[in-house]
């Protein structure tokens, strides 16, 4: 198959060429590649970033991408190259593209793909390992950070297989000379407040703009995991791309560029020069929505316990947000938007979220699954830390939460 070849594109020659990845295992609402990419850019460094398509319970970020009008996410290896040297009206270069794979490259993989699915092999260790890392050594970037994910809406439903599917996979992208850590993360809720392509493109838009709006601070709330997840993988980026001393330093670093509008600026960047229709991006309010909507109201006042990520990600193919097969084609516009948060004080009569929806007779059904994955407690709840270790090729270690405080 084919990989990158970066030797013929001038990429600069100091701490700027350095080339960092991520990869999640897949989850339910994970976005984070959205802000990601753009974020990590924003500080010179290049990030190539290449994705898949949703399948199953978890959505996949070309997806995403796709629901914006005109975008476009198939290029060959060498013009992928040359995105990340396009350059702004400063002379800038763009410096993060997120692409689909192309099809010389990793094509077994294509294949044991389709076989995992059909032999019950999906979870099988040594073939995630080989099916995530191949895709990245291809890539060739100087260095990677995985976000492995365990709980309800995740592939590894224990910590301990997380961990392992970690330590395989830095071993192997050590072995081949790129630098690999790890972050391993809890599933179990939805990450964000949206499932579904276009929803989650405008939750991200909402979160790189939310200084902007100032009095957005709903957004916060209901986004701060996904929030929090993403600074911490971007303060990881910037320590292995030199541009951070330790993980909290990198942490501040990202929050500030998040929050100044450079991670906004350069996330409008690559949408223009990947062909994407920026009046969608500054006025999301103008996307045609979806046919047909309802709300989900709690039956009851209490806390809420958990929201079961993996039947809301079911609900989402139902909804046509996500799929089955590999052929078949998503609706951008259906999904699930949540008002409530697992942690969060409801009254009986709040509305817990929306679904929306191009298939009319899946409404009711959808509402009453959305509901049932809800659960609620007398008690006020101690929602489990999202991130739980960091894994390097010398071991694992508890994530320090207090990486993750405000000040």
């Amino acid at each position: 198959g084919e990989v990158m070849d970066w030797s013929n594109h001038s990429l600069p020659n100091n701490n700027q060429s350095h080339k960092v990845d991520k990869h999640s295992t897949g989850g339910v609402g994970d976005k984070v590649s959205l802000i990601l990419a753009p974020l990590v850019a924003s500080f010179g460094l290049t990030v190539p970033m290449m994705a898949g398509r949703g399948l199953g319970h978890t959505g996949g970020t070309i997806d995403k991408l796709e629901s914006i009008p005109g975008f476009r996410a198939q290029y060959t290896a060498a013009e992928f190259a040359q995105l990340l040297l396009s350059t702004n009206s400063k002379g800038e270069p763009l410096n993060a593209a997120i692409v689909s794979p192309s099809e010389n490259m990793c094509p077994a993989d294509k294949r044991m793909y389709a076989l995992r699915d059909v032999t019950s092999t999906v979870t099988s260790l040594p073939l995630q390992t080989s099916s995530i890392m191949s895709k990245k050594i291809a890539e060739r970037p100087d260095s990677l950070v995985l976000d492995v994910k365990f709980g309800k809406g995740s592939f590894n439903t224990n910590v301990e297989e997380s961990l392992e599917l970690a330590k395989r996979m830095i071993q192997t992208g050590e072995l081949c000379g790129i630098k690999t850590t790890a972050l391993v993360t809890r599933m179990d809720d939805p990450l964000g407040c949206s499932v579904g392509n276009w929803l989650e493109v405008e939750e991200c838009i909402d979160i790189m703009t939310m200084e902007m709006k100032k009095d957005n601070v709903e957004v916060n709330d209901l986004s701060k995991d996904l929030v929090d997840v993403t600074l911490v993988l971007a303060g990881q980026m910037l320590v292995q791309g030199g541009k951070a001393e330790t993980l909290r330093q990198g942490f501040v670093m990202a929050r500030e560029h998040l929050l100044n509008g450079k991670a906004w600026q350069k996330f409008r960047e690559m949408v223009k020069v990947q062909g994407g229709d920026l009046d969608f991006i500054d006025h999301p309010e103008t996307y045609t929505p979806a046919k047909f909507s309802a709300q989900v109201v709690s039956p009851r006042t209490g806390c809420i316990s958990s929201i079961d990520s993996m039947e809301i990600g079911l609900v989402g193919v139902l909804l046509g947000a996500g799929r089955k097969t590999v052929e078949e084609s998503v609706h951008f516009c259906a999904g699930v938007r949540f008002h409530k948060k697992a942690g969060m004080f409801v009254r009986q009569g709040d509305i817990l979220a929306e679904v929306y929806t191009e298939r009319d007779c899946v409404l009711n059904n959808a509402v009453q699954r959305v509901l049932e994955a809800f659960s609620f407690s007398e008690e006020v709840v101690e929602i489990p830390s999202l991130i739980t270790n960091i894994v390097t090729k010398n071991g694992v270690e508890p994530f320090d939460q207090s990486i993750l405080a405000n000040e």
